[in-house]
C-alpha cells in the first residue's frame, strides 16, 4: 500500500511539472513590428547562426556554418520607422565550423579560400529595407558587393526569464567568384545558399 501511495505521489508530482513547464518556457510572441520597443539592439551571440550551403562536385549540398560566437551586430530602432531600420552585421572569417578542425582553419585561413589572415572580417551593412526584403552591402575577401536577402520578422517577445527577444530568419544566394573566391568552380558551386537565424535583445 505504501509502495503504490508513493507512486501515486510521484506521478502527480510530475504531472504537475508537466503542466508547469509550458508556462514557464513559454513567451508570448507579437509579431506586429509597432509593438516592440524603440532603442539600440545587439545580437544575441548564443542564439544566432549563418550556414552556408554549396554543390560538391554536383553529388550533394555540403552545409557549414559559422561557430557560435562568430557573428556580432546591432541595429537602431523606432517602432514608427521600422523600414529605416539600418543593421550592422560582423563576422570573424576565421571561425568556420564544419565540424572538422583542420578543414575549419583550412576554409578559414587559406588564401584560395575565407583567406583571414588578410581578411579578417566579413561585413553586412543594410541600405534598404522593404517589406520581406532587405538589401546591404556586403564586404568579403576585400570586396563589397550589394546583396539581398528574404527577411522574416518572426516577433517579439518577453521571457519569463525577463529577457527581450526581436527574432528574425533570412535565406539569399551569393557568387563567390563576385568576391574573388573562384577556387574549384565549377566543381564546387558558385552559388552559395544563405540561412540565418539570429535574435536580438536591447543593449544594456
Amino acid at each position: 500500500m505504501n509502495r503504490r501511495f508513493a507512486s501515486a505521489i510521484l506521478a502527480g508530482a510530475l504531472l504537475s511539472a508537466s503542466v508547469a513547464i509550458p508556462a514557464v518556457a513559454s513567451a508570448q510572441v507579437a509579431t506586429d513590428p509597432a509593438q516592440a520597443p524603440a532603442g539600440n539592439w545587439t545580437l544575441d551571440k548564443r542564439h544566432a547562426s549563418l550556414t552556408l550551403k554549396v554543390t560538391h562536385f554536383g553529388t550533394s549540398h555540403y552545409t557549414f556554418r559559422f561557430a557560435q560566437g562568430a557573428i556580432d551586430g546591432s541595429y537602431a530602432y523606432d517602432p514608427a520607422k521600422p523600414l529605416d531600420t539600418k543593421v550592422s552585421i560582423t563576422i570573424d572569417a576565421a571561425k568556420v565550423d564544419t565540424g572538422l578542425p583542420d578543414f575549419d582553419k583550412e576554409i578559414g585561413t587559406d588564401p584560395k579560400f575565407f583567406n583571414a589572415a588578410q581578411y579578417p572580417k566579413i561585413t553586412f551593412v543594410s541600405t534598404k529595407l522593404e517589406p520581406g526584403k532587405m538589401t546591404g552591402d556586403l564586404t568579403f575577401r576585400g570586396v563589397t558587393k550589394p546583396v539581398t536577402l528574404d527577411v522574416k520578422y518572426n516577433g517579439f517577445a518577453k521571457t519569463p526569464f525577463g529577457s527581450q527577444i526581436m527574432g528574425f530568419s533570412a535565406t539569399g544566394k551569393i557568387k563567390r567568384s563576385d568576391f574573388g573566391f573562384t577556387h574549384l568552380v565549377p566543381m564546387v558551386s558558385d552559388d552559395v545558399d544563405l540561412a540565418i537565424e539570429v535574435e536580438f535583445n536591447p543593449k544594456k
